[in-house]
């Protein structure tokens, strides 16, 4: 199963041709969208995205807005507070961020992002899609964690497979949290991407696009 990852596209419209290019070598069978579509919008280059790859499964970030949401849910890649099955494995989602300094568009409460995991059904079987990253996950910005307790709290109770996330823009990388892979990507805006392909192992790398 060979996946691509992508988040934090922010709307860039080269980095849509890129994707272009990349649908029409047909050489992945899912793609994994982890939010941060747009920056406000608009709704239509969400739809230009998603409608890209046949197999999609998407989470909105804190950058995203209600209408592009919209589009997900009527796409139906939207995983947000959902469980869909991938093969032997499951995605969960969960989409917006953690609060920020910067009031951006969709942010949630850490209990709401807790609750958010909890009612999609996370289980050591799950490919967790997380707008933000787990606290202490290539989280820093000027010297500050900034992803989310709640993530990070789920991934180490229910010990899924693997969380692949984005939003922090200046790091990338991988690294294991307990028996989870943390997947963190680059921004795709800066064409950064991830090639993941799962075996009897989880093979990871890093990519411009």
């Amino acid at each position: 199963m060979k996946i691509l990852a992508v988040a934090d596209l922010h709307g860039d419209e080269e980095a849509l041709d890129r994707l272009r290019i990349a649908a029409m070598k047909n050489i992945y069978d899912h793609v994994f969208i982890v939010g941060d579509i747009t920056t406000a919008g608009p709704a239509s280059y969400a739809d230009d995205v998603v409608s890209l790859f046949p197999s999609c499964f998407a989470v909105h970030g804190n950058m995203d807005t209600q209408e592009v949401i919209n589009v997900l849910e009527n796409r139906r890649v939207s995983v947000h507070g959902k469980k869909k099955m991938l093969g032997e494995w499951n995605v969960v989602g969960v989409g917006g961020s953690n609060p920020t300094p910067f009031r951006t568009p969709i942010e949630y409460s850490e209990q709401e992002i807790a609750e958010t995991i909890s009612k999609a059904g996370l289980d050591k079987h799950s490919i967790l899609l997380s707008h933000p990253p787990p606290k202490g996950a290539f989280d820093q910005v000027e010297g500050a964690h900034r992803g989310s307790e709640s993530v990070r709290s789920a991934i180490e109770q229910k010990n899924p497979l693997m969380c692949v996330c984005g939003h922090i823009h200046e790091q990338e990388g991988e690294m294991l949290l307990g028996q989870t892979l943390v997947v963190k990507l680059g921004a795709a805006k800066s064409f950064r991407a991830a090639e993941i392909e799962i075996t009897d192992k989880i093979d990871v790398r890093f990519i411009k696009f």
